[in-house]
């Protein structure tokens, strides 16, 4: 954990996509199995939140990290809260953990992450489909 909170104004969350509920299910599970919080296996899944305007931490530069990913989620913040969800600030910024309290709520978090777009960014390397 950072000691850092992700505000709630405007931020812009962005997931690598396409996300499916199986996928949810098991990156909530793997989080499960690896991460403890207070002493309690933390169940959740990955995610990047857009902190600033400029530099790495930003929308711009986060969609280009991402440009293997044909589409991507792009929440707010507050969108997920809306919806029940905590965030926690992981690992490096501007890395977070979105927290469900079941996995029962697999499908509601699928639902607020929104439907996937395309990245603009998105570059299509030998190989690669």
């Amino acid at each position: 954990m950072r000691d850092e909170s992700v505000p709630a104004d405007g931020i812009v969350i962005v997931r690598g996509g396409p996300t499916s509920l199986a996928k949810v299910l098991s990156h909530a599970q793997r989080t499960h199995d690896a991460f403890v919080l207070d002493g309690q296996p933390v169940l959740g899944i990955s995610l990047f939140c857009a902190l600033d305007d400029l530099g790495g931490a930003s929308l711009d530069s986060l969609l280009h990290r991402f440009a293997s990913y044909r589409v991507v989620h792009l929440p707010r913040v507050s969108e997920l809260r809306d919806a029940g969800f905590g965030l926690l600030p992981t690992f490096g910024r501007p890395h977070c953990t979105v927290t469900l309290d079941g996995l029962d709520q697999a499908e509601a978090l699928l639902a607020a992450l929104g439907k996937a777009e395309p990245n603009p960014y998105h570059e299509r390397r030998p190989g690669r489909r």
